[in-house]
């Protein structure tokens, strides 16, 4: 019996949808199969840092390079001419590096170059004057190869960084008889190399570190660490993590940090005089820097530095320090620091500060801070602050001058439109005067000289409040145990409604306060009082409604429009805090 034809379109369609995803699979594997070839291919070992293990006895060294060539599937390329093929070599290698054994046989007179699957081999120049040193570093437990090793000279400062397979590649000029090279790794020891021989090529051992401890605690505990610079992978960087000695140097010259006459070492040097055309990076200055935009500095500076931008410094200052932008130092300043913009300190400040915007310190300051905006010190303050908005310490000795101050503690004189002492001078008072019924003020700051900020009421119909505002300062000296004199300069704007017209009430007040508790006192005292107004405004508020005391003064300026008015009052009421 036939299928219906439906039932074979099916099937049909089915068949093909099964070759297809077969199809999909192969086709997949195959493009996997060739991008792990790909990868494989690219991930490949360059052919001179090929392991080989290889031995030779009294071979000619032509025979000796066609086996060698056997072996790493290269071709060598050199003229006969040049060099002596005919001449025998005994060797001994295993599991080494093709460039190590062609570094051996030809005891580093050649010069060895790769291009593709040709390695060409060309006489080494006959200077006297320029010596190129390569060779490997590798672990002297494990033989595994060492990378970012610092090899340097400590002459000229010429170094050069080992890569993955441990070699590195040095051009030292005019060298001495011995030839000296240090190296220095994080993990291993500080080496010293000193060949007399003046070989071009060296096998350089290292051995591993002992573990400290205490290096590895303060190491944790420093959130900061090189924060001055550029990125970790660079290799100035790279050098500075492996080398702990401090090089030293008369004096430096740079265009930006790591291309100067220090090279890649700049980070471990200290030099006495140091110039930077757009910017540098030295271990620390001895006596001088100057920089065109900006100095930083791994470690300590003295006497001058001077940058049209920034000054940086990771360890102490001492002397003057300049810049059009910021001076930050993370270490102790003694001295005097000038900024456009600010001074930033970690630690303590002995000396002078000013700044365009902001003086900001986090630990103990001593001596004048001066600022545009504002001087912030998390810490103690001894001495003076002067800024136009805000001062800010913890336990101050001196003065504190600026449109509001704060401190935790005080032994001096805070001057400003609001100074808070949070262990200082505050109180709350409620009391009335010739004027006002009811008149409340915050006294801040601290007993020898303290703010008031006050406001006055006066209901005097249904329709008609008087009010007032105002500010004062004053000072409270000690009569005895339990009272001390009120001593107090104010002003204050007497309104009807809204504030239309000058109406202003200055007040000498001299009073006396006793203390009935230790949060609670009694205030009262007579006040001088001089009223300046507007002569043209007509709805000035009645200054008296319930007391009549005498005008004994009464002044007019007509072609001010003012006029004065003069009398005696007085003041009383309680005081709590």
């Amino acid at each position: 019996m036939k299928e219906p034809k439906s039932k074979s379109v099916v099937m049909v369609v089915f068949r093909d949808l099964q070759m297809a995803k077969e199809k999909t699979v192969f086709v997949c594997f195959i493009l996997f199969f060739i991008l792990s070839v790909f990868t494989v291919y690219g991930q490949q070992v360059p052919v001179l840092e090929k392991k080989i293990s290889i031995s030779a006895q009294n071979e000619p060294l032509e025979a000796f390079l066609k086996r060698l060539s056997q072996e790493t599937g290269t071709v060598f390329s050199y003229s006969s001419s040049a060099i002596d093929v005919k001449k025998n070599v005994t060797v001994d290698f295993s599991i080494r590096p093709l460039r190590e054994v062609l570094e051996v046989v030809f005891e580093g007179q050649v010069e060895i170059k790769q291009k593709g699957i040709y390695i060409i081999l060309t006489p080494k120049p006959d200077s006297s004057k320029d010596r190129v040193i390569s060779g490997y570093v590798v672990d002297e437990t494990t033989g595994k190869p060492v990378r970012d090793a610092t090899v340097y000279d400590p002459i000229t400062l010429k170094s050069s960084l080992t890569d993955e397979f441990g070699y590195f590649q040095l051009s030292v000029k005019n060298p001495a008889d011995d030839i000296k090279l240090v190296i220095n790794s994080q993990m291993y020891a500080d080496t010293l190399l000193i060949d007399k021989k003046q070989s071009p090529f060296q096998k350089i051992l290292l051995k591993s570190k002992e573990i400290d401890f205490e290096e590895v605690g303060k190491s944790i505990a420093e959130p900061m660490k090189n924060f001055w610079v550029w990125t970790k992978k660079s290799v100035g960087f790279t050098n500075m993590d492996n080398m702990k000695d401090t090089l030293h140097r008369g004096f430096q010259l740079s265009l930006i940090p790591f291309v100067s006459t220090n090279r890649k070492l700049a980070g471990s040097v200290v030099n006495d005089y140091s110039f930077n055309i757009l910017g540098g990076f030295s271990g620390g200055t001895n006596k001088a820097e100057f920089g065109g935009l900006f100095n930083l500095n791994r470690g300590n500076v003295k006497y001058v530095q001077a940058a049209g931008l920034l000054n940086q410094v990771g360890g102490t200052f001492r002397g003057v320090q300049l810049a059009g932008l910021a001076n930050v130092v993370r270490d102790s300043v003694n001295g005097v620091q000038l900024a456009g913009l600010t001074n930033f300190n970690t630690a303590n400040v002995k000396g002078f500060q000013m700044a365009g915007l902001v003086n900001l310190g986090t630990e103990k300051f001593q001596g004048t801070q001066v600022a545009g905006i504002s001087n912030f010190n998390y810490r103690d303050v001894d001495g003076v602050q002067l800024a136009s908005i805000l001062n800010v310490g913890r336990n101050v000795r001196g003065t504190q001058i600026g449109l509001f101050n704060y401190a935790d503690s005080i032994q001096g004189v805070p001057i400003g439109l609001i100074s808070f002492v949070r262990k200082g001078y505050h109180q709350v008072e409620i009391g009335a005067d010739e004027m006002l019924p009811l008149n409340v003020s915050l006294r801040t700051g601290t007993r020898s000289f303290y703010n008031i900020l006050f406001a006055g009421l006066r209901t005097d119909s249904s329709d008609s409040t008087t009010w007032a505002f105002g500010y004062g300062i004053g000072t409270s000296p000690a009569l005895g145990k339990k009272a001390f004199l009120n001593i107090e300069l104010s002003a204050q704007q007497v309104n009807k409604g809204y504030v239309s017209a000058l109406n202003l009430v200055n007040r000498l007040y001299i009073g006396v306060e006793y203390r009935l508790g230790k949060r609670f006192g009694l205030y009262a005292g007579p006040s001088l009082n001089l009223r300046v107004f507007d002569n043209t405004f007509t709805d000035h508020p009645t200054l008296f409604t319930y007391t009549n005391p005498r005008i004994i003064s009464e002044s007019s300026f007509p072609s001010e429009n003012i006029s004065t008015q003069l009398w005696i009052g007085g003041r009383a009421g309680l005081r709590f805090f």
